[in-house]
């Protein structure tokens, strides 16, 4: 009796929770889907700024994908319930996306939201976030860049090619007290090495090994997590197979961890994308007319998580809160669409993935 009053009540309690966080997210996003759908039915110009257009066409092209796999997702949930789903409607599905943002990009790329690809400004009302989401992007590739190599590569060595359990003990203290630092250290020490130092000014370079640092101790855990749960009758075939041990490791050990290494990747990236107080300190709170979509790694830019805070904190302009509701909605949205594209990469790893079914073949 107890114990089904129990789970009654930690049922309740689970489904309350996640009522509530899902209507505080719908109305956030809610209130800012207007900023991120109107749409215009003239082109609208630029702004001579390099790079607008590609810009552009990278927003549009994300934009119309994640719309069309946000309807193909309720069919297939629909289909699924009732039996109708084919493995070839998932080619149709997926021909279905990569064809509405192919469109999209080619089409409506002068005619997107403007809250989306003009500038932001500072006393009066219309600013818009494409300066932001375009470093924001910029962010994630930068220290994906830095954290992925880095990250996999000790949680291998010290997953298969560590020998001492001593060493092993202390890397994963370091790695532990690293992971309980605050945000605000690491943007210190940025600071200090970065901009007083190496008088390097304020820079996205600077920005994106901070956030590699920041992120590097969850990459490099939950990647050897994934690493030890790979059975190790696999790995001791293809060793008696002729294989190297890093042949192993890399051909056979790593493409069957790859959902979690991929799980850890999604999650740094996320933690990119809600960042602040690091990238106030090294990459700065504004926006460059001239190098506003420059790939110049150094040169400085606020992200959308960086413009969020200084709309609520120091803005001026009359519309912040809305300007604030949409930001916050191209958030979310960033956010998913991240986890849509993750979710297709998934299907190359594991022991179900096309990659291990190419390797084991």
């Amino acid at each position: 009796m107890r114990e089904t009053v129990l789970k009654r009540c930690l049922g309740a309690g689970t489904i309350l929770l996640a009522c509530v966080y899902a209507a505080g997210l719908l109305f956030l996003v809610a209130r800012g889907a207007a900023k991120m759908a109107s749409f215009t039915l003239y082109a609208s110009p630029l702004a001579g700024v390099d790079n607008e257009q590609t810009m552009r066409f990278v927003v549009a092209g994300g934009l119309f994908a994640g719309g069309a796999w946000l309807g193909v997702s309720l069919l297939r949930v629909s289909g699924v319930h009732f039996r109708w789903w084919t493995r070839g409607a998932d080619r149709t599905a997926n021909l279905v996306v990569v064809g509405a943002g192919l469109g999209g990009a080619l089409f409506a790329r002068d005619h997107l939201p403007r809250f989306l690809v003009s500038l932001p400004t500072e006393t009066t009302a219309g600013g818009g976030v494409g300066p932001e989401l375009f470093n924001t992007i910029y962010f994630a590739v930068l220290s994906t860049a830095i954290t992925l190599p880095i990250g996999v590569g000790a949680a291998v060595y010290l997953a298969r090619f560590a020998r001492s359990p001593k060493f092993v003990g202390a890397v994963r203290l370091a790695l532990d007290t690293l992971s309980s630092l605050p945000s605000i250290v690491y943007g210190l020490f940025g600071f200090l090495v970065f901009v007083v130092q190496m008088k390097m000014g304020f820079s996205l370079f600077a920005g994106a090994v901070v956030l590699a640092l920041l992120n590097l101790p969850l990459v490099v855990g939950i990647a050897e997590e994934s690493l030890h749960s790979v059975p190790r009758e696999i790995e001791e075939a293809s060793l008696a197979l002729g294989a190297t041990p890093v042949q192993t490791a890399l051909r056979v050990t790593v493409p069957y961890a790859w959902p979690g290494i991929l799980s850890a990747l999604v999650l740094s990236i996320g933690r990119v994308f809600a960042e602040s107080a690091p990238l106030i300190m090294t990459a700065g709170t504004t926006v460059s007319r001239a190098t506003a979509y420059s790939l110049d790694p150094f040169r400085g830019g606020e992200t959308l998580a960086v413009h969020l805070w200084y709309v609520n904190s120091a803005g001026l302009a009359p519309d912040r809160a809305d300007v604030s509701a949409g930001t916050a909605a191209v958030l979310v949205a960033l956010v998913a669409l991240t986890n849509f594209i993750a979710s297709r990469f998934a299907q190359f790893g594991g022991a179900e993935g096309t990659r291990m079914k190419k390797v084991t073949r």
